[in-house]
């Protein structure tokens, strides 16, 4: 959920990260509680909409997002990069938690006892 990232809200909005997780966390419970009442919903995004018509979901999309995303070129220009993860990645898990703060407060447990 990218565009539900209680971090960068609450930032736009000055508020409190809390606040934010908060108000996502109403908002859904909200949407939960109409659908179990048989309501029907349309949320309509910039995007998109969203449809929740006799419990039943549909999602529409813009021809301009769909048209976008199924061109051929589109893959392409999405990838940071093309080679393996495993060629930029030089560093060892372990090394690095031993280094960081949170590894000198937090002592691994043993894997040879447990």
């Amino acid at each position: 959920m990218i565009y539900c990232n209680p971090v960068p809200i609450a930032a736009a909005c000055c508020m409190g990260k809390d606040v934010v997780e908060d108000a996502l966390r109403t908002i859904f419970l909200a949407v939960k509680d109409l659908i179990k009442y048989d309501k029907n919903l349309n949320i309509a995004f910039g995007f998109g909409n969203v449809r929740i018509i006799n419990k039943g979901l549909r999602a529409d999309f813009s021809d301009r997002l769909t048209g976008c995303v199924t061109d051929k070129r589109f893959e392409t220009t999405m990838k940071r990069q093309t080679s393996p993860v495993s060629t930029r990645w030089t560093t060892q898990y372990g090394e690095m938690f031993n280094k960081s703060t949170l590894g000198t407060l937090i002592q691994k447990p043993n894997k040879d006892v447990i």
